[in-house]
This record gives C-alpha cells, sequence and structure tokens, in this order.
C-alpha cells in the first residue's frame, strides 16, 4: 500500500511486490524436474523486469530444501542464490525467529 501511494523511500518507488508461493509450486509438480523449470522461469520473469519486482516469501525458511527430490535436484535456495548474489533478485521474507534459527542461521 504505502508503495502504490508513493510514501517509500526512492529506491522503493515504482516497485512491485510479488509473492512466491513455494509451496503451491512444489505441491503441484508431478514430474522430476517441474518445480525446478518452474521457479527458473519465476526468476528469469524478474531478471527480466530489472530490479522492478521484489519477491515475497512467506514462511521464508521453507526455501531450504524446497523441490529437493534426491540426488540431482537443486532446493528453491541455491536456485535463487546466484541471481540473489548477481543482485539481480531482491526478496523479502517472513518467517519466525526459531524456524529462522533452525533451517537459515
Amino acid at each position: 500500500q504505502s508503495i502504490v501511494a508513493g510514501e517509500v523511500p526512492d529506491t522503493l518507488k515504482d516497485k512491485r511486490v510479488v509473492s512466491l508461493d513455494l509451496s503451491g509450486m512444489v505441491a503441484g509438480a508431478q514430474y522430476r524436474g517441474q518445480f525446478e523449470e518452474r521457479l527458473k522461469k519465476v526468476i528469469e520473469d524478474v531478471q527480466k523486469a530489472e530490479g522492478e519486482i521484489i519477491l515475497f516469501i512467506d514462511e521464508l525458511h521453507t526455501v531450504v530444501g524446497a523441490g529437493a527430490t534426491g540426488e540431482g535436484s537443486m532446493d528453491a535456495g541455491n536456485m535463487l542464490k546466484p541471481a540473489l548474489a548477481r543482485g539481480e533478485l531482491h526478496v523479502v521474507g517472513a518467517t519466525t525467529i526459531d524456524e529462522y534459527r533452525k533451517h537459515i542461521e
């Protein structure tokens, strides 16, 4: 609401916050690699927006291990990491202190 109203610092003006439903992406994947393809497409779309999109991930601790189906598959955290490191992806997450300490720290 604050972004839409323009009541934010200049760095956040004209940004769009998009919620990323990882559990929905995992639940809907029927075949090996389907989750990875879906998440890869989201990452590409956000990169094309050139910093105009901020991803919101509720239950951020679920990023660790999300989508990993076994040997050779990547979880969401490892898929997001390169784009985050290059500054091509901006993420805001929400989790509890306990879940953060248990899964992320």
